[in-house]
């Protein structure tokens, strides 16, 4: 969990306020027991003066039971409960008279009073006192239940984030089967069901996008493997061998958009393998489909490529010849320069100093008006999101008339 949520901060809240809650009715608690016993002595005590007053004007009460009913004395008629009162008992005051010794004792929170002369002696109960306690723990239990209900509330309202987080995650992903509707009528469910109407939109989009990319790739495979037909019925060899090379170039470009659509739409999913970089680098120079003069000219492999590499063929070898197609193509003299060093394999060109940030022709479609010579277009960008996808990078410099991009496989993939 987050420690910074918004789930955490509203739990932080909940127990403040839970504890000054109970703060606030243990202080109240405190505060009305006190009055409580207060009220009570003056009661007894008034009781007490009262009968005196009575006694020393020779006027005797008729009942003395009814006489301590009128202040909300009753006698206690229970044996065990009088034995428990006065062994377990606290004293709180006692007064002498010439008559009786007057005990005022609480026990249990309960007010007794305690009258005990040479002839008998009787333990009254104080009735009054309905034990405001109570009726203070009810509230207190209230209010703890309204504030457990407004947490549990806010709880579930908030759940639903999680949720939504998680399908958030994965529609990054490229997820596009997602679904998130809510039937909660809070902020966060109209949240949920607008980002749910957002993401079946733009899947929408993207299966047009991706009928209308494979129905073009479709109906040119035909025309290209048509042509291938009959150029291998041509008699004249340099004809029939340029004509083959160039469906077969066509034929593959296709081949390489698909891949570049799923790449770049997040569908691809990497199928890796251990290989050795040389194999992975002859593959790339293959895909430049150079006649052998060309390539012995122009294309200069120098280093150690031996060691291994755990990459997705395919695609490697494809982003490795993007670089070299870009380093010949602005290359001042039209070469190219693969070197080694340690784990990484730089791929050099001879040309002047780029115009703009390297960060610019990372971008698809830099048009040549913005960029060295002729258009960059989208050879640098996807080869940016070929090596990512491997967990690599790709370092640009500049050094001695030299462009040099270089790739560190033991970041990532050399093994």
């Amino acid at each position: 969990m987050i420690k910074n949520s918004i789930l955490n901060k509203i739990s932080a809240i909940f127990f403040l306020s839970l504890f000054l809650l109970a703060m606030f009715f243990a202080l109240l608690l405190e505060h009305q027991s006190d009055k409580n016993l207060e009220n009570m002595k003056q009661r007894q005590i008034q009781s007490v003066n009262y009968l005196l007053v009575m006694y020393r004007n020779n006027v005797q009460p008729g009942d003395i039971e009814e006489y301590f009913n009128n202040f909300g004395l009753k006698k206690v008629s229970s044996k065990h409960l009088r034995d428990s009162v006065l062994a377990s008992g606290v004293v709180i005051f006692q007064k002498l008279s010439p008559i009786s010794r007057f005990s005022s004792i609480v026990y249990n929170d309960r007010y007794y009073l305690f009258i005990d002369n040479f002839e008998s002696s009787v333990l009254l109960e104080s009735q009054e006192y309905k034990n405001f306690n109570e009726s203070l723990w009810v509230v207190f239990v209230i209010a703890l239940c309204i504030l457990l209900y407004m947490y549990v509330s806010i709880f579930k309202s908030i759940a639903p984030l999680k949720t939504l987080s998680s399908q958030i995650r994965k529609f990054a992903c490229g997820d596009l089967s997602i679904e998130c509707k809510s039937e909660s009528n809070d902020e966060i469910g109209e949240v949920a069901n607008e980002f749910d109407r957002a993401v079946k939109k733009i899947s929408d989009l993207v299966n047009a996008r991706q009928l209308f990319l494979r129905t073009i790739m479709h109906e040119l495979k035909t025309p290209i493997g048509k042509g291938r037909i009959v150029a291998e019925m041509l008699e004249d060899a340099t004809a029939k061998k340029r004509l083959v090379g160039v469906f077969g170039r066509l034929d593959m470009l296709i081949s390489e958009f698909s891949k570049i659509e799923q790449i770049t739409s997040k569908r691809y999913e990497l199928t890796l393998h251990e290989y050795s970089l040389m194999h992975v680098i002859d593959q790339a120079v293959d895909l430049l489909m150079l006649d052998e003069k060309k390539c012995e000219e122009q294309v200069h492999v120098e280093g150690d490529f031996d060691f291994k590499v755990n990459v997705d063929f395919d695609l490697m070898a494809l982003a490795l010849k993007n670089l070299m197609d870009n380093a010949m193509k602005h290359s001042l003299n039209h070469n190219v320069f693969i070197k080694s060093k340690d784990q990484t394999v730089i791929i050099a060109n001879e040309g002047e100093p780029l115009k703009m940030s390297v960060d610019e022709y990372f971008q698809p479609f830099v048009s040549g008006s913005k960029a060295c010579g002729s258009g960059l277009g989208l050879g640098l960008y996807i080869v940016k999101n070929i090596i990512a996808q491997h967990g690599l990078e790709v370092v640009y410099s500049y050094e001695e008339g030299y462009h040099q991009f270089s790739i560190d496989f033991s970041k990532g993939c050399a093994v």
